[in-house]
C-alpha cells in the first residue's frame, strides 16, 4: 500500500539534491556570469558601493526567503543588509560558501527550491482538504459518525505473553497479538497502515464487530474509508455476501462504493455464485451514474464487462462494453479519450477478444497506456491458440521489461495446450530480451516469470527433471533476494508435485540459502505466506503448512510493533487461506 508521505518525502529528497548541485566548477562559473551580468545590472552585485540596485531576481530571492523564514524584511527587489544575512544564512544551510553573494547559479537553487517547497505546500494542501472533506462525509452519514476518533490514548500491555500463540496458532490469537502490537505504533501513519491490515484479516476470518472496533482506531478519515471497503471484499471474499453488501451500504464515498461492489462482484464470479456476481455488477452499475467522472464511469463499465461476461451474462458485457466504448470516443480531452479506450480495449482482451482489442487499441497514442493492452492481448491471443499473432503482439511492445514478461506468459500459455516445443521456443525469445533490461528489479523480476514458466515444460519424466534444472539454473540470476529466494520455493513445490523428490530437496536448500539473505524478517514472513497459498491453491495443504511454519517463525524474532503486527495479520489471513483457499469459511475461526 502506498502512502503520500512517501511521496513527499521523495520531493524533498529531489530538492535537497537540487540543493547539493553546486560543485566547484559551477562556483567558478557562476562568479564569471555574475560579472558579466553585473555589467548589464541584470543581478545586482554584492558591492557595498551599490546597495540599492534593485533587480527581479532579488525580489524572487526575497519572496523565497521570506517563505523559508529566513528572510523578514521588506520584499523591495533591493539587495539592502537584511537580505544579504538571509542569503547568508541560506547558503550555510544549504552547505555553500555564506559569503551573501548572489549568482546566477544561487539563484537558480533557490528558486529550484522554492518551487519545491511550494509543492509539498500545495500537497499538505490537498491532502489536508481531502481530509477534510472524507472526515465530514463520515460525520454526515449517521452509521458512520463514531467512527471518527480524537486522537491516540492507546498503549500496548508490555506483560502480555505471545508465546502460547506461537506454539499453538490460531487466527483468532494471531490477530490479537498483531492488535496489541498496533498499539505499540508510534506514527499515527504507520499505525493506520497497520491496523488496515489487520482489520482485513479480522473480516476476512468472519470477525466483523472486531474489524469495526479496529475501524474506530484509525486517525485518517481517508483510510476509515478505504478500511470499510476492504471489509465489504473481505467479508465477499468470506463467502458473506449480505453482511458484505451491509458494509458497502455504509461508505459514504460513492467511487469507494462502487469499487467495493465491483470488487465483490469478481469474487463472487471466482466462487462460482455467478447470480450474486451479477446483481451486484447491476447495483454498482447504478451506482456509477452518481460519479463526477465521466473517465472512472467508463473505467467501471469496462470492468464490470468482463465480469459479466465471467458469470454468463454475454449480452449485458456486450451491451456495457459497446456503452463504454461510445462514451470513451466522446471524450473531447485527448488524454481522457487515449486512457478511456484503454480500459476498454483491456476488457476485450480479457473477454478474449484480442482481434476487437486491438482495433480500440490504434486509436491510443500514449505508448504507457498501449503496453498493458499489448500484454493481455498477447495472452489471449495465445490462449485462442494463435501463438503466432501472439508473438507479433509482444514484439509490438517497446519496453523490453514488458516484452519479456509477455513472451513469459505466452510460452507458459503454449505449454498448457501442450505444445511443449514451442513453448521452449518462445521462452528463447524471453531469455535473449532479458539480456536487453537495465533495470535491476525488473530484469530479476522477468527472470523469476521466465524460470517459472520453465517448471511447466515437463512432457515426460527425463525431459521434466532437465526442465526444472534449468528452471533452478535461470532463478539463479535473480538479483533481488526475496524474489529469488520465493521463485526457488516455487519451483522446489513444483518438483515435489510433479514427483522429483530428491531434486525439490536441493531446490529447497538453495531456496534457504537464499531467505538467508533477505534482511528484513517482515519481508521473510510475507514470502512465506505466499508461498503457502500458493500451495494452498495448488491444493497441497501439507506443503502449504511447512511454509506457515517457517514465516511463523520469522515473526517471532521480529521487536518491531509496526512491523510484529503486520507479519502476524498477514500470517492470520494465511492460516484462513490454508482452511480456505476458495474463500467459502462459514464459521469464525
Amino acid at each position: 500500500m502506498v502512502r503520500p508521505y512517501h511521496l513527499e518525502r521523495l520531493i524533498t529528497l529531489v530538492a535537497a539534491a537540487a540543493i547539493g548541485m553546486m560543485t566547484a566548477a559551477d562556483a567558478a562559473a557562476g562568479a564569471a556570469v555574475e560579472l558579466a551580468a553585473a555589467a548589464t545590472g541584470e543581478i545586482p552585485t554584492a558591492e557595498p558601493s551599490e546597495p540599492r540596485k534593485s533587480g527581479t531576481r532579488i525580489l524572487k530571492i526575497q519572496k523565497a526567503l521570506a517563505d523559508m523564514g529566513l528572510y523578514l524584511g521588506p520584499i523591495d527587489g533591493h539587495l539592502n543588509p537584511e537580505t544579504k544575512a538571509a542569503i547568508k544564512l541560506y547558503q550555510k544551510a544549504a552547505g555553500l560558501k555564506a559569503d551573501g553573494v548572489v549568482t546566477k547559479q544561487l539563484f537558480e537553487i533557490i528558486e529550484n527550491n522554492s518551487k519545491v517547497n511550494s509543492l509539498l505546500t500545495r500537497l499538505d494542501q490537498v491532502r489536508q482538504d481531502k481530509k477534510d472533506a472524507a472526515r465530514q462525509a463520515l460525520l454526515d452519514h449517521p452509521a458512520t459518525r463514531d467512527l471518527i476518533s480524537e486522537g491516540n490514548n492507546e498503549r500496548a500491555d508490555p506483560t502480555r505473553d505471545a508465546s502460547a500463540c506461537f506454539e499453538e496458532p490460531t487466527a483468532r490469537c494471531l490477530l490479537s497479538e498483531a492488535s496489541e502490537s498496533a498499539k505499540a505504533v508510534f506514527s499515527s501513519e504507520l499505525r493506520d497502515w497497520a491496523l488496515g491490515e489487520v482489520l482485513v484479516a479480522q473480516a476476512r476470518a468472519g470477525l466483523g464487530r472486531a474489524a469495526m472496533d479496529t475501524v474506530r482506531r484509525i486517525h485518517d478519515p481517508r483510510l476509515i474509508m478505504v478500511a470499510l471497503r476492504d471489509i465489504a471484499e473481505a467479508q465477499a471474499a468470506a463467502g458473506h455476501a449480505m453482511e458484505a453488501l451491509e458494509a458497502v451500504e455504509i461508505i459514504p464515498d460513492k467511487l469507494k462504493q462502487a469499487d467495493a461492489l465491483l470488487a465483490m462482484a469478481g469474487i463472487q464470479s471466482k466462487q462460482g455464485d455467478m447470480k450474486t456476481a451479477r446483481k451486484t455488477v447491476a447495483h454498482m452499475l447504478g451506482l456509477t451514474s452518481q460519479l463526477d467522472s465521466e473517465v472512472k464511469r467508463i473505467s467501471f463499465k469496462t470492468r464490470a464487462a468482463v465480469i459479466l461476461a465471467v458469470a454468463g451474462d454475454l449480452a449485458g458485457a456486450a451491451s456495457a462494453l459497446a456503452e463504454a466504448e461510445i462514451q470513451a470516443r466522446s471524450r473531447e480531452d485527448e488524454t481522457e479519450r487515449g486512457v478511456s479506450l484503454r480500459y476498454v480495449a483491456s476488457a476485450l482482451a480479457e473477454m478474449e477478444q484480442p482481434d476487437q482489442a486491438l482495433d480500440v487499441l490504434n486509436d491510443v497514442v500514449a505508448q504507457s497506456e498501449r503496453t498493458p493492452v499489448l500484454m493481455s492481448t498477447a495472452t489471449a491471443q495465445a490462449r485462442a491458440g494463435d501463438a503466432a499473432a501472439a508473438l507479433v503482439t509482444a514484439d509490438t511492445i517497446e519496453a523490453v521489461r514488458y516484452r519479456a514478461v509477455a513472451l513469459g506468459r505466452i510460452a507458459s500459455t503454449q505449454a498448457e495446450l501442450g505444445d511443449q516445443e514451442a513453448a521452449a521456443s518462445t521462452l528463447q525469445l524471453a531469455l535473449a530480451a532479458i539480456e536487453q533490461i537495465d533495470m535491476p528489479y525488473a530484469r530479476s523480476y522477468a527472470i523469476s516469470r521466465i524460470a517459472l514458466a520453465m517448471t511447466q515444460l515437463h512432457g515426460g519424466s527425463e525431459e521434466g527433471f532437465t526442465d526444472f534444472a534449468r528452471a533452478v539454473t535461470i532463478a539463479g540470476r535473480i538479483d533481488d533476494n526475496r524474489l529469488r529466494a520465493h521463485t526457488l520455493w516455487t519451483i522446489a513445490g513444483a518438483q515435489s508435485r510433479a514427483g522429483f523428490g530428491a531434486t525439490a530437496a536441493e531446490t529447497e536448500a538453495l531456496a534457504d540459502a537464499s531467505t538467508a539473505e533477505i534482511k528484513s524478517e517482515l519481508s521473510r514472513v510475507w514470502m512465506f505466506c505466499d508461498v503457502a497459498v500458493e500451495h494452498a491453491v495448488a491444493t497441497k495443504p501439507e506443503a502449504g503448512w511447512k511454509a506457515f511454519k517457517k514465516g511463523l517463525r520469522a515473526a517471532r524474532d521480529i521487536d518491531n510493533a509496526w512491523g510484529r503486527a503486520r507479519a502476524l495479520a498477514k500470517l492470520a489471513i494465511t492460516i484462513i487461506e490454508l482452511v480456505d483457499p476458495v474463500g467459502r469459511m462459514e464459521t469464525p475461526l
